[in-house]
């Protein structure tokens, strides 16, 4: 409770204090781009990845109308306003994208970037960590005590949401930073447990959905199955982008234009081997504001409870 208030009084703060307002000067004056990297926008959600709000990603959308330039991602070319450029970037290709982010997007005219993950349309389940996180805010404590971890030696502390929301992302992030083959192993024995599971998971978009919204949103890819690329061969990397390519084109009928990375992770060498390959925009996380005219966007991650707190993340505060 105090860190909430506390949160709250800081981001107050920049607000009175006029830091804000100097920052979109700021963005005006260099050029630079806030390119907003979302997730999911619902009213229901947990503790591990909690959604954004409708109302308040409408606040930020009002917001962004008021003060900055929104432009799709491929079309970031000369400026003819004088406010300062955001783009709208979501990633993974949950439901409720359609459900209640592209309705508000189309109410004030703005069109976004979508990144999916083809295994979760093909296969029309979440990626293995928000499996996981759906898991564990539903699951009995005596459920959650059936995981076991190799190499990941760890009980859940308690049955209160903090205790669990603790132990999911120290799994969550011990696994991400392995590659695929490692991680695998690994996630068989907490698969066992977590498909036994008969809960509420969370909806992915599929194929006929995610052509449905390219009508009014940017496709990308999130590459094929969610990996952690800065810990893959190259090799792992042209493979995961032919599939995507093969994807785009065969059940899309949309040509691979943009590739984000998972995970915050890569390397140089795999930005430069996608942009040799076909990919015009390469999306990174990076949590700063991208250069115009760069084909390499860093992005600012973007989430919150209220409209100060969200407004004050997308000014990278």
């Amino acid at each position: 409770m105090l860190k909430g208030i506390a949160k709250t009084a800081y981001y107050q703060g920049l607000s009175i204090s006029g830091a804000l307002t100097r920052r979109v000067d700021a963005l005006r004056r260099t050029g630079q781009i806030a390119v907003l990297n979302l997730h999911s926008v619902s009213n229901s959600g947990n503790n591990y990845w909690p959604p954004m709000r409708p109302d308040v990603f409408e606040d930020l959308l009002i917001f962004l109308k008021e003060h900055f330039w929104v432009r799709p991602i491929g079309d970031l070319g000369p400026k003819d306003s004088d406010r300062p450029t955001a783009v709208l970037s979501f990633d993974d290709g949950y439901y409720d994208f359609l459900e209640f982010a592209l309705p508000l997007l189309r109410k004030y005219g703005f069109r976004a970037n979508m990144n999916i993950v083809p295994e979760c349309v093909i296969t029309g389940r979440p990626i293995w960590n928000v499996r996981l996180y759906d898991f564990l805010a539903a699951a009995s404590r005596k459920q959650i005590d059936y995981l076991h971890i190799p190499g990941l030696s760890i009980t859940l502390k308690g049955e209160s949401p903090s205790a669990k929301l603790r132990y999911g992302l120290q799994i969550s992030r011990f696994l991400k930073s392995r590659a695929r083959r490692e991680r695998q192993a690994i996630w068989k024995s907490i698969e066992s447990v977590v498909e036994e599971f008969d809960g509420p998971s969370t909806r992915m978009m599929n194929a006929n959905e995610v052509r449905q919204i390219a009508e009014f949103t940017d496709i990308g890819a999130h590459s094929y199955s969610h990996e952690s690329m800065g810990y893959e061969e190259t090799g792992f990397l042209e493979n995961d982008l032919e599939q995507c390519q093969k994807f785009f084109s065969e059940e899309l009928s949309i040509k691979l234009d943009t590739y984000a990375f998972p995970n915050g992770s890569y390397r140089q060498e795999q930005v430069e081997y996608l942009l040799n390959n076909g990919v015009e925009l390469v999306l990174l996380v990076d949590e700063k504001f991208a250069k115009p005219g760069s084909q390499v966007l860093p992005r600012i991650t973007l989430y919150g409870g209220s409209r100060i707190e969200v407004i004050s993340k997308a000014l990278n505060y």
